[in-house]
């Protein structure tokens, strides 16, 4: 997926720094069991199989992405992915998942 320059403005992301081989939405959409959004953040569950996709797709967005907050955790079965930010950052990360 790429993204515009309006939304990378939003995102405040700098796409030269993180690594060109990490995973991107794209790599992350067959792991996709669940969305939910709470005030300024949204959750993304994982089936626990993508953990490796999933690791790679933040750790470089941890790179490129530093206004947001990424914290990985455990649900159920799943993973959970929690990206914390501005209602509008969390508005076009939303979109991602749709």
């Amino acid at each position: 997926m790429d993204l515009d320059d309006n939304s990378l403005k939003i995102l405040s992301c700098d796409m030269s720094v993180g690594p060109s081989n990490a995973a991107g939405i794209e790599d992350l959409v067959p792991f996709v069991r669940g969305k939910t959004v709470v005030g300024d953040a949204v959750a993304i569950e994982f089936d626990e199989s993508g953990k490796t996709v999933v690791e790679s797709f933040i750790a470089a967005e941890q790179m490129c992405c530093t206004g947001l907050t990424w914290e990985l955790s455990k649900a159920g079965t799943n993973l959970k992915l929690t990206i914390a930010g501005t209602a509008e950052q969390i508005a076009v990360i939303e979109e991602w998942f749709e």
